[in-house]
């Protein structure tokens, strides 16, 4: 059993409690800090870093390879994916050092690159991400629960699809380097071992209909959608009538926060005769151009603050559903129509906090900052308008 990503350790404990009584070895790879919750002597527990790669990710990526090269042709592999494994499990090809791994995730995380796009290179730059670990594991059968969160599901994406064949190739991550101008600010060691890819001097990634991956089944058990659908129900539990507009939603954080804010300001003054949520997941991108904290959920709540600005009754919320946004200590942020005056009358001005990426200070000023600490799950993020 390998279980590894943000929900790495409940998938692991649910798992033994289904099925402790059998002959297990196991691996849990978790976020940093994070507590096992099954303690086992069968089970080898590593605490990785995220969203950067950390030597313990770097160990566990190499206990990973060499398990499932051991295994047996009459034995199961049982994987339980989540979010953030692209980043736990690191196992960059042997030419390439961590130190230059880390460089290039800083330069990804940074641009305006979407997960597709990060993962695209991320696969190219692994021993086991790609579909690369059916290759390598000789398992009859091999089994894998996912949590999705990625916006549309593309299994390739999750976790940057380590059970899942890979259709884009060395030129596509190449090409996502030099669209974002990551090219030139990456080591020389990846550009070489890219460029040695796209020459065909380095093997590719299994491709859709590789015959190895007919003993491969992938399930995904939660995703966006899930969080969705439980908000949309805990709305109404509240007496606040609420609808899903989309589960998938991709665009920069600050057209999400422009679109939440219109959606407020088109259903402002309306009567329903009860309150009412438009609920939406999925994941936005921000371009890091200051040295503040914060994430997407609250830059996008932040660029809605103006726009809701005297809408009384008009709220706007995004949060991250692994209760962490982006290097800050917060899951994402709300407002209302009265943010921007009470921001005013603390001297904050919300323009000179974006152009710092600083929207975690800005809200923590406001107590308006939505803390939760790890879910111990990651489905995406969640987008709310509620008019009251």
């Amino acid at each position: 059993m390998l279980a590894v990503g943000k929900a790495g350790a409940p998938m692991m404990r649910a798992a033994f409690e289904i099925l402790g009584s059998l002959q297990i070895r196991g691996i849990l790879v978790a976020p940093r800090g994070e507590r096992a919750l099954v303690h086992d002597p069968r089970i080898q527990v590593f605490n990785a870093g995220h969203p950067i790669p950390d030597r313990e990710g770097l160990r566990a990526g190499k206990i990973v390879l060499k398990a499932v090269q051991r295994m047996k042709a009459d034995e199961l592999l049982l994987c339980m994916i989540s979010g953030g494994a692209s980043a736990m499990l690191a196992s960059p090809p042997p030419e390439v050092r961590l130190s230059e791994e880390k460089r290039l995730t800083e330069c990804l995380l940074t641009s305006k690159a979407t997960i597709h796009e990060i993962n695209t290179v991320r696969r190219h730059l692994s021993t086991l991400k790609g579909g690369q670990l059916v290759e390598q594991c000789r398992a009859s059968t091999i089994l894998s629960l996912i949590v999705s969160d990625v916006p549309g599901n593309c299994l390739p994406d999750i976790a940057s699809g380590l059970t899942a064949e890979d259709p884009t190739t060395y030129q596509d991550a190449v090409e996502v380097l030099k669209t974002h101008d990551v090219w030139n600010k990456i080591p020389r060691q990846i550009k070489d071992h890219l460029a040695r890819g796209v020459r065909g001097q380095a093997p590719e990634t299994p491709k859709p209909g590789t015959a190895s991956f007919s003993r491969v089944r992938n399930f995904i058990i939660a995703d966006s959608t899930t969080a969705c659908t439980a908000a949309k129900r805990a709305l109404r539990a509240n007496s606040v009538h609420a609808n899903i507009l989309t589960s998938s939603a991709e665009m920069e954080a600050k057209q999400m926060g422009r679109l939440l804010a219109d959606l407020a300001t088109k259903d402002y003054g309306k009567s329903y005769g009860h309150s009412r949520a438009i609920v939406m997941g999925g994941e936005t991108t921000v371009e890091i151009i200051g040295g503040g904290k914060g994430g997407r959920n609250q830059e996008s709540i932040l660029w809605a603050t103006d726009g809701i600005a005297g809408l009384n009754g008009a709220v706007v919320a995004a949060l991250g559903t692994d209760g962490i946004d982006g290097n800050s200590k917060a899951a994402g942020a709300l407002a209302d129509g009265r943010t921007s005056l009470r921001a005013r009358r603390k001297g904050l001005n919300a323009n000179r906090y974006l152009a710092r990426n600083d929207s975690y200070r800005f809200f923590r000023t406001l107590n308006d900052g939505l803390v939760t600490g790890p879910t111990g799950t990651n489905v995406g993020d969640l987008y709310l308008m509620i008019s009251l």
